[in-house]
């Protein structure tokens, strides 16, 4: 989203010494007269939910509220590449708004020729803005192109201190003549130029992260220029910088950005998690003058923030909120302003609906628990079970070790008279700790060494964590789905080095495979009668990807319905590029087979349980289900894509041999899927790219690295988002073969 316009904050703003520190750097920014080499670059930074968006909205309102107002735009990041980032920036930006920074360079033209004898008032009046530059020239009739080229010249030299591309000044200044605007505007937005800006040399397209940055940079210098203040907020930032290699041409561009900021005299606000900033190069990094961490909330800010909230709402009832209570709810949320602000929400509601004029810390600890994600200890059970199978660990479940107090989740026999157990509890608050410390306890003894871990399915009261840490081993877990295996993998494989060195450890682990290997053999003799019996299933399956894909087919073979029998039959060569398309997507995230197993299993329950519950579990991944959908819709965009080229091509190839309109319809219909392609969010089939890559294995194969993931649905991004320049080029190759 992009946020131009003064908004009402919903919440008042607590005061914490990031809001603090970030407002007195803009203020002092926009206090004094903006000049070059002048500009502020700042970096905020602060996990999901510290307020970053909330101080970002806020900078932007303060820089509208100056006298006169400052230019200001708030960015949040929607794709993974700085393509998209300069996407919704130049929409923000308009057409009219660049024009009016172009005008800007026409009014200095028209004043400096109008600036001696008896015209001397009229420079002044169109050098400020009085007048308009186009009302002068025609009243003094003076002579437009010479003007023309001169604002092209002023507007090369300005932007020749960042880039030696001279396309932009030509572009800009082609904006002032009538019948541009539309092939103009269309190159700021990434299409390939128009043959009429190719015949002023503008030859390249702003389609790549390098091209991207530059031309943020050229905006912003045109924004920054003339002391102008020019203030903006890019949240999210971590979602182009984190996650993927970051090529060193598009460092260096980001480091020019930064330097055009800078020397321009602008304000630029780079928000986003924590980690963004370990990926930034030394060189950029260094331009960043300021960073300013988000702090979790104390108690007495919080007490503030609900007493400031509800003044504001005087026509509703008065809750009191105790400091007992604010106290407990800024431990059990860690301080986290996001969570904070729903807990705040949903105990007022409660004590509005039980007619109660306070809340308690009781009313705080039964809130979080309702609102924790209402993951249950079934999900967690299988999360520790896929991963003692994924690390080779023999295990027992659901078990007394000794006296009726001993019961584990998971016992893990490490030695004649040791062993390691995993409890799994629902919520820990502090009431709950002395069960807890009774049951580790009698594990503990029943066992000459035992290492006790307690994993916490939802909500881990901070205070009961600190009690609970001389009962079990490091410190309770609590158990986050992003974050599960990379927590507890680590301390399993502590424990398995630091079990091993005994003689009879050798024996006992080769038994241990061997029974291991005798039990994926029989799986695996299972596992092929049944994929046996499945074979036509899956057979079907994939012929139901092939009809998706019969238009395309017959494209190939000339044989598209829509043809013409006396029509131009489609390249090979054309159609092969929406093969390779398809393809690629399909190798990326084609999880049918994958779903249709969940209910097509043939196995005894217990076996079926466990594969099933290992699969939802996977599944239910952040992200799973809109990565499919998202999936889907893109098949669909390259098969209606290729159905409309092949019915051009088949009808209108012969007359596009030469410039006219049917050339030009092909340049709309490749444009228009370029505009489609922009808008779907490719980044967001990464989740479903990863469940695919790991596939029905079992057990599931070490995690698939995540930066091979992205680097995968990067490469098909750049695939999908120049299918239309390239069927375009190649059609045109095509056409002009002798």
């Amino acid at each position: 989203m992009a946020i131009t316009t003064d908004a009402v904050a919903h919440h008042p703003m607590i005061e914490t010494s990031a809001v603090r520190k970030a407002e007195q750097e803009l203020r002092q920014y926009l206090a004094s007269t903006p000049l070059a080499g002048a500009g502020n670059v700042i970096a905020v930074s602060g996990d999901h939910g510290t307020g970053k968006t909330h101080l970002g909205v806020r900078l932007v309102q303060i820089a509208h509220a100056e006298s006169p107002s400052a230019s200001a735009m708030y960015l949040d990041v929607a794709s993974d590449q700085f393509t998209g980032l300069y996407r919704r920036f130049i929409a923000n930006l308009g057409r009219e708004g660049i024009r009016a920074r172009v005008n800007d360079f026409y009014a200095d033209v028209v004043a400096d020729s109008l600036s001696t004898g008896t015209t001397v008032d009229i420079a002044a009046l169109v050098r400020n803005r009085e007048i308009e530059p186009d009302d002068v020239v025609g009243g003094y009739q003076m002579m437009e192109s010479a003007l023309l080229r001169q604002v092209t010249q002023d507007l090369k030299d300005e932007l020749s201190s960042i880039t030696d591309n001279q396309a932009y000044a030509t572009a800009l200044a082609l904006l002032l003549r009538p019948g541009f605007d539309d092939v103009v505007w269309d190159w700021f937005n990434g299409s390939a130029p128009h043959a009429a800006l190719v015949e002023r040399g503008v030859t390249h397209r702003i389609d790549d992260e390098v091209a991207a940055l530059d031309a943020l940079g050229v905006f912003a210098l045109l924004h920054g220029r003339k002391g102008r203040p020019f203030v903006l907020v890019v949240d999210e930032i971590d979602k182009i910088l984190t996650g993927r290699d970051i090529t060193t041409p598009v460092n260096k561009a980001l480091q020019r950005l930064l330097q055009v900021f800078q020397a321009a005299g602008s304000f630029l606000v780079l928000s986003g998690l924590p980690e963004f900033r370990r990926e930034l190069e030394p060189d950029v990094a260094q331009r960043i003058s300021t960073v300013i961490p988000m702090p979790p909330l104390l108690a007495g800010q919080v007490s503030v923030f609900v007493d400031l909230a509800q003044r504001r709402e005087s026509d509703l009832p008065y809750i009191e909120f105790p400091d007992s209570a604010v106290e407990r709810m800024v431990k059990l949320a860690n301080g986290n302003p996001r969570k904070i602000i729903s807990l705040c929400h949903a105990l007022y509601r409660t004590a509005v609906e039980q007619r109660r004029s306070a809340v308690d810390t009781l009313m705080v600890e039964e809130a979080m628990h309702d609102r924790a994600g209402y993951v249950t200890t079934d999900e967690v059970t299988a999360a520790i079970r896929d991963l003692l199978v994924r690390e080779n660990i023999s295990y027992s479940t659901d078990q007394y070790v000794g006296n009726r107090d001993s019961f584990v989740d998971f016992w893990i026999e490490a030695g004649p008279d040791s062993g390691f157990a995993v409890l799994v509890a629902e919520s820990v608050f502090t009431g709950d700790v002395d069960d807890l410390v009774i049951r580790a306890r009698a594990v503990r003894s029943a066992r000459e060494t035992v290492e006790v871990v307690l994993v916490v399915a939802n909500v881990l009261d901070a205070d009961a964590a600190q009690q609970l840490t001389a009962h079990v081993l490091d410190k309770p877990v609590r158990y986050d789905p992003r974050s599960f295996t990379e927590d507890f993998q680590p301390l399993l494989r502590s424990l398995r080095q630091r079990y091993t060195g005994s003689p009879l450890d050798a024996i006992r682990e080769w038994l241990v495979r061997i029974d291991l290997a005798n039990a994926t053999t029989r799986q695996m003799m299972e596992k092929l009668d049944r994929d046996l019996s499945r074979l036509s299933e899956e057979t079907s399956n994939e012929l139901m990807t092939l009809r998706e894909r019969t238009n395309v087919v017959n494209i190939v073979t000339n044989t598209y319905p829509g043809d013409d029998p006396a029509g131009q039959p489609f390249p090979d060569s054309v159609a092969e590029v929406f093969h390779d398309a398809l393809a690629g997507l399909d190798r990326l995230g084609y999880p049918d087979t994958l779903f249709d197993r969940v209910l097509g299993r043939a196995e005894d329950a217990s076996e079926h349980y466990r594969r099933v519950t290992q699969m939802l579990n996977r599944l239910a991944t952040k992200g799973v289900y809109e990565a499919a959908g998202t999936v889907s819709m893109l098949r669909r965009w390259i098969t209606s894509f290729s159905n409309a080229a092949a019915s051009w091509y088949a009808t209108e190839s012969h007359a596009a041999r030469r410039p006219g309109q049917a050339r030009s319809r092909l340049d709309a219909l490749c444009r228009t899927y370029e505009r489609v392609a922009e808008t779907m969010p490719l980044g967001q089939i990464a989740p479903l790219v990863q469940l695919v890559a790991e596939g029905e294995a079992d057990p599931i194969p070490k995690q698939i690295s995540t930066q091979l993931v992205q680097r995968q649905v990067t490469e098909f991004a750049e695939q999908y988002r120049t299918l239309g320049g390239k069927v375009r080029e190649m059609v045109l190759a095509e056409l002009s073969a002798p």
